[in-house]
C-alpha cells in the first residue's frame, strides 16, 4: 500500500502546522482590523457554477477537479475562493452592501506542481462588494502592505487595470477575439520570458509574429521608468484611456492611505483569470528564491452580476497564498503548542495534575508527562519540542507549596508558587 499523499497534496506535522496557522493568525487579525468578518463555504460546488461562462475561464477548467455523486448530479472541488463568494451573494440579494468578507480555505487546482506550488493549497481571501470607488482598491492595497509588515516578509505590489492591457493589445494590432488567449499568453512573462511568451502567441494563440513582437515590445517601453513616468507613457500611448485614469485614480488614493511606496505599475501585468475588468495586482517577495506571487487579485466587476441574472455588483479584493507565504519564509516557532511543560517527579502525579489544571485556569497552554519518565529525559522531550518552560513538582516542592520553573533556553531555575511561575510563562 502507497502510504505517500496524493501527488501535489501534503501531510503537515506539528511542525508545519504551527507554522502555517502562526501566519493564519496574523493575517485574521489583519483582516478583522479592516473589519472584514469570516465566511466559510463548501469544499464542493455544482459543475454547472465553476464552468459558467462568467466564472474562471476556460485555462483554470482544465485544472477543475470533476466528480459526480450517488445521485448522479456533476460537482466539482472548488478552484478558488472568489466564485464561491459570488454564488453567496447572488444567492441572498437581501445582504446589506457593501459586503465585507474574509475567508481562508483550502482550494484545489489540477495543475503543475513546482515550488510553492500544489494541487490542494489554502487561500486566504479578502473582498469587498458594492463599492464602485477605486477607494475599495486602495484600502485592497493598504490591507496587503499591513499584512506582510506584520509577517516580516519585505514585499512589493505590481499593479495595472486590464482596461488599459486590452488598449495596448489593441493599439498593437490583436485582434478583439484573440485578446483573452493572447492575455492568458502575456501573464507568463514573469515565468517563461519574453521569447516563450512570443512562441506561445504565435504557435498556440494564432497570432502573427508581427504583431505579437508588437504587443511584447509594448511592455519593454516601459522598464526602468517610475510609477509617474509609466502613466505619463501610457497617456501618451492610449490617450484620454479609461483604464490609465483608472490607475491614475488608484494612485491618488493609495497615496491618501500611505502605500504609494509599497506600489508599482506594472503595465504588462494580466491576471489570467477571465473575471477581471479593472485593477489587478501580485504581491512577490523582494530579494527571496520565491519568484511566485505570494498574493493576488484585482476588481470583478460583472461577475456577481451574472451569476445572479440582474444589474452589476462592483467588487474587488484579494488572495493571500499560504503555501506560497510559507515556503517564502521559515514561520517555524516548534512542534508544541504548550508552554510549559509539567514534570511530576517520583509518585507526585496526582499533585502535578492538579498544578497544570491551575496553570491552564491561569491561561498558560500546558502539558504534562504521561509516561511517567525521569527528569532527565522528560527536560529533554519538552526541549526539543521547543516548550520555552518546564514546571517540576516533586516532594520538596510540594513540601513548600510550590514549583521550580525552569527556563529549558537558559536553564535558569526558580522555586515559587504556581501562580508567580504563570506570570513569568506568560511574559
Amino acid at each position: 500500500m502507497d502510504l505517500t499523499p496524493v501527488r501535489g497534496c501534503r501531510d503537515f506535522t506539528p511542525k508545519d502546522a504551527i507554522a502555517r496557522a502562526r501566519v493564519t493568525d496574523v493575517l485574521r487579525s489583519v483582516f478583522q482590523k479592516y473589519g472584514y468578518p469570516p465566511l466559510e463555504t463548501p469544499a464542493l460546488e455544482n459543475f454547472e457554477t465553476l464552468s459558467s461562462k462568467f466564472a474562471g475561464g476556460e485555462e483554470i477548467l482544465r485544472e477543475t477537479y470533476c466528480l459526480k455523486d450517488q445521485g448522479g448530479r456533476d460537482l466539482g472541488l472548488r478552484y478558488d475562493l472568489t466564485v464561491p463568494l459570488c454564488r453567496v451573494i447572488a444567492s441572498n440579494p437581501r445582504l446589506a452592501m457593501p459586503f465585507k468578507r474574509y475567508q481562508i480555505q483550502p482550494v484545489w487546482r489540477d495543475g503543475p506542481i513546482k515550488t510553492g506550488r500544489y494541487r490542494e493549497f489554502t487561500q486566504c481571501d479578502v473582498d469587498v462588494l458594492g463599492v464602485e470607488s477605486l477607494k475599495a482598491d486602495a484600502e485592497i492595497i493598504c490591507l496587503a502592505q499591513d499584512a506582510f509588515e506584520a509577517l516580516e516578509l519585505p514585499a512589493k505590489m505590481k499593479v495595472n487595470n486590464r482596461k488599459a492591457l486590452n488598449a495596448l493589445l489593441e493599439k498593437a494590432g490583436v485582434p478583439k477575439e484573440k485578446e483573452v488567449q493572447a492575455i492568458l499568453s502575456i501573464d507568463k512573462l514573469r515565468k517563461i520570458g519574453f521569447d516563450g511568451v512570443l512562441r506561445e502567441l504565435i504557435e498556440e494563440r494564432g497570432l502573427e509574429e508581427e504583431t505579437a513582437r508588437a504587443a511584447l515590445n509594448s511592455f519593454k517601453e516601459f522598464e526602468g521608468k517610475n510609477n509617474e513616468e509609466k502613466i505619463a507613457l501610457l497617456e501618451k500611448k492610449l490617450g484620454n484611456c479609461e483604464g490609465v485614469k483608472e490607475l491614475k485614480e488608484l494612485l491618488a488614493f493609495s497615496n491618501s492611505f500611505g502605500v504609494q511606496d509599497f506600489v508599482e505599475i506594472a503595465p504588462e501585468l494580466a491576471r489570467g483569470l477571465n473575471y477581471y475588468t479593472g485593477t489587478v495586482f501580485e504581491v512577490y517577495a523582494l530579494d527571496n528564491e520565491i519568484k511566485s506571487s505570494l498574493a493576488a487579485g484585482g476588481r470583478y466587476d460583472d461577475l456577481v452580476g451574472a451569476f445572479a441574472g440582474r444589474e452589476r455588483v462592483p467588487a474587488v479584493g484579494i488572495s493571500f497564498g499560504l503555501d506560497v507565504i510559507t515556503a517564502a519564509k521559515d514561520f517555524s516557532v516548534g512542534e508544541s503548542v504548550a508552554q510549559c511543560f509539567v514534570v511530576p517527579v517520583k509518585d507526585c502525579f496526582d499533585e502535578a495534575a492538579g498544578i497544570a489544571d491551575a496553570l491552564r485556569a491561569e491561561g498558560v497552554c500546558t502539558s504534562i508527562d504521561l509516561l511517567d519518565r525521569g527528569l532527565g529525559k522528560n527536560l529533554e522531550y519538552a526541549a526539543k519540542q521547543g516548550i520555552p518552560f518546564a514546571v517540576i513538582v516533586g516532594k520538596k516542592e510540594l513540601k513548600e507549596g510550590k514549583v521550580t520553573l525552569r527556563n529549558l533556553k537558559s536553564g535558569e531555575e526558580k522555586l515559587l508558587e504556581a501562580k508567580d511561575a504563570a506570570k513569568i510563562i506568560l511574559g
